[in-house]
């Protein structure tokens, strides 16, 4: 999840964040959504961003 402020405006280029998580992570396939910041307890931040990864077990044969 991103906030919308996110992005060119905020990196200067398209996908700079999607080619830093590609250049760490390599290539997989990648899902979500943007939102018009957080909400945590009492206070409302912007330019958030959270990545949430979802792994398989690991095959030790």
């Amino acid at each position: 999840m991103s906030c919308v402020a996110r992005g060119r405006s905020l990196f200067g280029a398209a996908g700079a964040e999607v080619g830093i998580l590609q250049s760490q992570l390599g290539e997989f396939p990648l899902v979500g959504f943007f939102a018009n910041g957080e909400i945590a307890q009492h206070r409302l931040y912007g330019y958030t961003g959270v990545l949430t990864l979802f792994t398989g077990p690991i095959d030790t044969a």
